[in-house]
């Protein structure tokens, strides 16, 4: 369904979550990527397999961070490069696989630390997704039974609106617009807009709310931030439907959904 399209912690991993996947990356790239991307850190390099060419979005499988011997660092300098981190196939795991276990927790620290947005697919959700027997519970003096709670709550705090509201503010202006086509905006891309823009979470777009919007969209089409009062003043009566100097979601949605008024204000 629509909202389980909305999801960014996708499981379990059939072919139809895989797909969803992609289709998620390939909206957010514009159909635009570049492979074989890489980052630098410490002298290593990380292989980057897809990344968007417009905007700072990476795809990853599991493997390509977890089995590698990759630590803190490395994650905090994909977290640098990149405000949106696809994952695929994010496995069930268990003490077999300590190693992994040991970095998927320090990679969802520092994606959690930098609020870079996470959206992964994975086999189970993130409750059962690390598989402990009560023996391996009372008999371990691993750290990583007793992170993992941290990880699991961090995983579920990262799909909340609060945390995806924070993570598209902290996001440059050229970044989060170059994820979206303006003239074919999908409901995503309109909720994508409304938690940035509604910035103090009122459930509603007021006065200079909606300046630094616009000051955003000119910025990327014309270089600068200076919006004309005219152009302020169309769209807030055209957007202000019921005329109380405050834009509803609803009022944002019915804007936002006619491309023909989002090109005429923001890219003549």
């Amino acid at each position: 369904s629509e909202e389980e399209d909305r999801r960014v912690y996708i499981y379990p991993n059939g072919k139809e979550e895989q797909k969803l996947l992609e289709r998620k990356f390939h909206r957010l790239c514009k159909g635009e990527t570049t492979p074989g991307a890489q980052v630098e850190t410490q002298g290593r390099r990380i292989v980057v397999p897809k990344a968007a060419t417009q905007s700072n979005i990476a795809w990853f499988r599991f493997k390509d961070l977890c089995d590698r011997p990759l630590g803190a660092a490395d994650y905090l300098a994909l977290t640098a490069a990149f405000h949106t981190i696809f994952v695929a196939d994010i496995p069930k795991l268990t003490m077999q696989e300590r190693d992994q276990v040991r970095r998927f927790i320090t990679m969802i620290d520092a994606f959690y630390e930098r609020h870079t947005k996470l959206i992964c697919t994975a086999d189970e959700d993130p409750m059962k997704l690390f598989q402990v027997s009560e023996d391996e519970k009372k008999n371990s003096v691993v750290d990583e039974v007793f992170a993992w709670d941290r990880t699991v709550s961090r995983l579920i705090e990262m799909q909340s609106v609060k945390y995806l509201s924070e993570s598209v503010r902290r996001i440059d202006s050229d970044q989060f617009l170059g994820q979206f086509e303006l003239h074919a905006l999908t409901d995503d891309d309109i909720i994508e807009m409304w938690r940035r823009y509604d910035a103090d979470d009122s459930g509603e777009i007021d006065a200079a709310e909606l300046r630094t919007m616009l000051e955003d969209f000119v910025e990327q089409s014309e270089g600068h931030r200076d919006v004309q009062d005219d152009v302020y003043n169309l769209c807030m009566s055209t957007m202000d439907l019921d005329k109380n100097g405050r834009i509803s979601v609803d009022e944002f949605s019915k804007y936002m959904r006619d491309s023909t008024k989002v090109s005429l204000a923001f890219t003549r």
